[in-house]
């Protein structure tokens, strides 16, 4: 299966994010020889994964979401990823030190897209990371206020991407990469946040995700589990840099390579 789907179709011209979403066709399990004497389990799985949606020498393209950009940014990135012949695309996160932490409103829209309440979106983190008591409730109490004020455009996934340029990449890049037949790996909160908007606004599109890592971080598993999409690798990461899909795709060259 190729990545790029449609070969003759011009895809440096412009068209409306409907015509967008109407060339998304659901990926049809296949059969697929991923078996292997180096890897079991979840590794032979991963391969399974890649394999049934692409063709070809593995060719994978790390993204980073650009500070300043929009919906328009993030399809442009796909298309112009797959059209130089790459074959998987994983998202990862700014690691240097003024990179911005995860917001409150991630959590929160996590929150209100899959129906639950702060504290069940709330992570405080391992113990070397977890913060009071007094700034938990503080946090939760944000997270709450937040989603009482979007509550009512949890219906109008265009306005909720709105609500950041980074989030609002992501569903282009992600609604684009599934037109065209491309999977992708999914790394943080931010990137899952996308895909639970893009999944609304085109539930074919997320059979071409997965997720890096498993994670103890419980917004993470709501949103995995509300797509239906493969949690990741078990490793159990409370990732807010991608360092799981990142891993995913060093194994992944590792299995494929020969």
């Amino acid at each position: 299966m190729s990545g790029a789907s449609h070969p003759d179709y011009p895809w440096n011209v412009a068209e409306t994010l409907d015509q967008l979403v109407a060339r998304i066709e659901p990926f049809i399990p296949q059969e697929v020889d991923a078996s292997s004497d180096r890897v079991t389990g979840a590794l032979t799985e991963l391969s399974s994964w890649w394999q049934q949606r692409a063709s070809g020498a593995l060719k994978a393209l790390e993204i980073q979401s650009p500070v300043v950009t929009n919906m328009a940014e993030g399809i442009a990135t796909a298309n112009a990823a797959i059209d130089s012949g790459h074959n998987l695309l994983f998202l990862t996160a700014d690691s240097t030190p003024n990179s911005t932490p995860e917001s409150h409103l991630v959590r929160a829209l996590i929150g209100i897209l899959t129906r639950k309440d702060a504290y069940s979106v709330f992570f405080q983190g391992t113990n070397q990371q977890s913060a009071s008591d007094r700034a938990a409730m503080v946090s939760m109490a944000e997270i709450r206020d937040l989603m009482r004020e979007h509550l009512e455009a949890r219906g109008e996934p265009l306005r909720l991407s709105a609500l950041d340029p980074q989030i609002d990449f992501v569903v282009g890049l992600l609604l684009a990469s599934s037109a065209r037949k491309t999977p992708v790996i999914t790394g943080t909160n931010d990137h899952l946040v996308g895909a639970l908007i893009a999944q609304r606004l085109c539930m074919k599109a997320s059979s071409w995700w997965r997720h890096g890592s498993t994670s103890p971080d419980p917004a993470t598993l709501a949103a995995v589990d509300r797509m239906g999409i493969p949690p990741g690798l078990p490793l159990d990461l409370s990732d807010q840099l991608g360092v799981g899909a990142h891993v995913s795709v060093m194994l992944l060259r590792e299995i494929v390579k020969n």
